[in-house]
């Protein structure tokens, strides 16, 4: 019996030494600082400029993230994942300036240096200037609300452990990718912006939540035009099926794309699929 309690004991004390080892090892990624490009942009105030960057808002994905109305939400409250809860815009970018909202956004670095994580930054640091410029001309229009969720992200084992792994990555990001205006060459650029953060052209590629998402330029070569257009604006499927996650992005996110941006996604992904050979 004694022998039992010994290695009762032993068993806590290294699930005891494994959980701090987990906690602070995770804890130093999450607090540690990092550097990022000051990049200076200006920011319009006109009601046109507004609008336009409350559409591309919701291209980017923040309105898809934090509430239509930038309210808030909470993806999961549990005890392995944690709270993974994106937070009210207005409330909590009262603080920042437009210089550090550029690197939040961008480059996924928050004011004391600390990276976010599931920024999908991947897509957003290619934004180019002038359109970054509206998207943050119409955060700036939203006000807290007495709705705004108060909910605050505190991660669980599951994705700390993650952090220490490999297999949950922050979102920070060195390197300038975005052109300073629009550039012409519309399909590519919708690409970089608004598919990137979950496809890659020409392989398929897991997400972090367990998903693949198809290659995408072979992908599309498969669809003509009416049926490449209702997956963007309704994410149904050739035959009209749900789609799964794209669904649900061409709902919170995708439905927002004019008709000549769709168009000239899908030239550009039929182009890409025939120089890959897809």
């Amino acid at each position: 019996m004694r022998n039992v309690v010994k290695l009762f004991e032993a068993l806590v004390a290294i699930a005891i030494v494994l959980a701090a080892g987990l906690f602070v090892g995770s804890e130093w990624i999450i607090e540690r600082s990092h550097a990022a490009p000051d990049d200076r942009i200006a920011i319009p105030r006109d009601p046109a400029a507004v609008a336009e960057g409350g559409r591309l808002a919701t291209l980017a994905g923040c309105r898809g993230c934090h509430g239509r109305n930038g309210e808030g939400r909470v993806w999961a409250s549990d005890r392995l994942n944690g709270t993974i809860a994106p937070p009210a815009l207005a409330r909590k970018l009262a603080g920042y300036s437009d210089a550090e909202l550029v690197r939040l956004i961008r480059y996924g670095v928050k004011r004391d240096g600390g990276s976010l994580f599931l920024m999908p930054t991947q897509a957003l640091r290619s934004w180019a200037d002038e359109d970054l410029g509206r998207i943050i001309a119409w955060l700036r229009t939203l006000k807290p609300d007495a709705r705004d969720s108060r909910a605050e992200t505190s991660y669980g084992p599951l994705p700390r452990l993650g952090m220490l792994t490999g297999g949950f990555e922050e979102s920070r990001r060195t390197v300038r990718l975005a052109p300073a205006h629009r550039p012409p060459e519309t399909g590519r650029y919708v690409y970089d912006t608004t598919c990137a953060a979950c496809h890659r052209l020409g392989d398929d590629h897991a997400l972090g939540d367990g998903p693949v998402a198809p290659a995408l330029a072979a992908k599309a070569a498969g669809y003509d035009p009416a049926a490449f257009r209702r997956l963007w604006r309704a994410g149904a499927g050739r035959h009209g099926h749900d789609v799964g996650r794209m669904s649900v992005v061409a709902r919170e996110a995708t439905h927002a794309l004019g008709d000549m941006e769709i168009a000239a996604l899908h030239a550009y992904l039929r182009g890409e699929a025939a120089r890959l050979g897809r």
